[in-house]
């Protein structure tokens, strides 16, 4: 969210402050605007200026208090508005903010970063054409990097791929060195299917606020040589993960594909994902210790494998399943009964776990059916659903028992499905070829497509997408259906696609 400082003061000890934060000196600027509001606390200005570094400092109850302050004292006063709204925004209170926006254009119908921001607030709220419309008229009134992407995104959300890239790509032209336009053009042409492009793009997602805190983290791989396409004859390449545990999971296809080129090839994985991956792919040497990964010659992260070895990504079309499930399993199915795996929640540190996620109890007349033996797959503090509206009853929970992916995956061997919300399970049991009928929010991902029942990247998925945002009520309907359907068959194999 944009915040808007007063330049405009008015006395010494103001001018010192304004000076002050200027010159990078927050704690001088936040004593001196406090010596002002100590002589004047109806100084609506002063009280702007220091709610600003309270919500830099990250003090978002102290800045909504000086900013309220500030509209008290001065109703006429719109950046103070517009950075009330921005705490509300931050709170999750989004209808307050877009409010406190309303407020601010009313005093200046001109003021760019009201309707900037009030875009955030609708994307938030999931309002995505008020959000276009908020965004067009910030974008008519100054163009900016954060309109541009905010524009993009609302675009891409109303299914608008061809104008978001348009978009972008005229933004681009004008700053080509912006790592957030490039990394949202990149997420644009996946969404339309230009897997070449926008796997190219896709490479400025490390220039990206998100993403810095990675490389500094994984310094001692970062500050290494990097591989550009050269020769890996005689050379140590050393793969690395990223992000989230389903995006490693997808791209792990893409592992042979380097292997048939190196002479060595090893890997970091975070936690989790070493032993799936040891025991599906020849990889010399598996760490998890990002300060001490084994020795190699250059790195690639694994997400940038495609780019390099298919960027057109035609292997999609020459799917077999590429990991393997082991032999000890946690679940003991029932022959007499469709033996069926469920997750309903995703990561918390996962992106939009609150919308992936499908309440629990959305579920119940799904987890009603008799004919049908019920495992969790749930790990993470979804798991704590179970205990707390009591399925323990109908639902075997073998989540306990699943400190890594390779457990989880010996788990999935022995079902005869899984029903998954879009997390790490979904993509694993694709990638075993096990049927997995995926729950999926109103604006998936773009690995999911913008439509349609089926997934490129998974030939054994099925896609129940939802109808209206927030709602699973639809797609419960469908899945009670086809799974009446599948116990109806009595076989196994009527699990798997139509």
């Amino acid at each position: 969210m944009g915040l808007i400082t007063g330049r405009r003061l008015s006395g010494v000890d103001l001018q010192l402050a304004v000076e002050a934060e200027n010159r990078g000196d927050v704690d001088t600027a936040i004593v001196l605007y406090r010596e002002v509001l100590g002589h004047d606390d109806g100084n609506a200005l002063a009280h702007n200026g220091l709610g600003a570094l309270y919500y830099r400092k990250g003090d978002i109850d102290g800045a909504a208090r000086h900013f309220s302050r500030a509209v008290e004292i001065q109703p006429r006063l719109p950046r103070a508005w517009c950075n009330l709204g921005a705490c509300h925004n931050e709170r999750q209170r989004h209808r307050e903010a877009i409010v406190c926006y309303e407020r601010a254009l009313a005093v200046d119908l001109r003021f760019a970063d009201a309707y900037r921001n009030m875009g955030k607030a609708y994307a938030d709220l999931g309002e995505h054409e008020m959000a276009v419309w908020s965004y067009r008229r910030s974008l008519d009134l100054r163009r900016d990097t954060d309109t541009v992407r905010g524009l993009a995104k609302a675009y891409r959300r109303t299914g608008r791929f061809h104008r978001a890239r348009d978009l972008l790509a005229k933004a681009i032209e004008i700053e080509p060195d912006n790592a957030d336009l490039h990394f949202n053009l990149a997420l644009t042409r996946l969404h339309l299917q230009d897997y070449a492009a926008g796997l190219a793009a896709f490479e400025w997602r490390f220039g990206v606020r998100e993403m810095k805190q990675h490389c500094e983290d994984y310094a001692a791989i970062f500050d290494r040589p990097r591989y550009q396409g050269e020769d890996l004859a005689g050379r140590t390449i050393l793969l690395h993960t990223e992000q989230g545990f389903g995006d490693n999971i997808q791209f792990a296809r893409f592992i042979p594909l380097v292997r048939e080129r190196a002479a060595r090839v090893v890997m970091h994985c975070r936690p989790g994902l070493g032993e799936l991956f040891a025991d599906s792919f020849d990889i010399d040497e598996i760490s998890n210790d990002p300060k001490h990964p084994p020795p190699f010659d250059v790195h690639l992260p694994l997400l940038s494998v495609p780019h390099h070895f298919d960027p057109h990504l035609s292997t999609l079309r020459r799917f077999s399943p590429y990991l393997r499930t082991g032999t000890s399993s946690a679940v003991t199915p029932d022959p007499g009964r469709l033996n069926v795996g469920i997750a309903w929640g995703a990561s918390d540190s996962g992106f939009d776990h609150r919308n992936k996620k499908v309440p629990l109890l959305a579920l119940d007349p799904l987890l009603s059916n008799k004919a049908v033996k019920w495992f969790s797959l749930q790990v993470g503090s979804d798991r704590r659903d179970l205990n707390t509206y009591r399925y323990r009853d109908r639902v075997v929970d073998v989540g306990a028992t699943l400190a890594h992916f390779a457990q989880t995956a010996a788990a999935i061997g022995s079902l005869d499905l899984v029903i998954s919300c879009d997390t790490a399970v979904a993509h694993l049991a694709g990638a075993l070829g096990k049927p997995v009928w995926l729950m999926l929010k109103k604006e998936p991902d773009w690995r999911w497509h913008p439509d349609g029942d089926r997934c490129d990247w998974y030939p054994s998925a099925r896609l129940y997408r939802q109808y209206s945002r927030g709602v699973w009520d639809d797609v419960v309907r469908r899945l009670i259906h086809d799974l009446d359907a599948a116990v109806a068959a009595g076989t196994r194999e009527t699990a798997a696609p139509r």
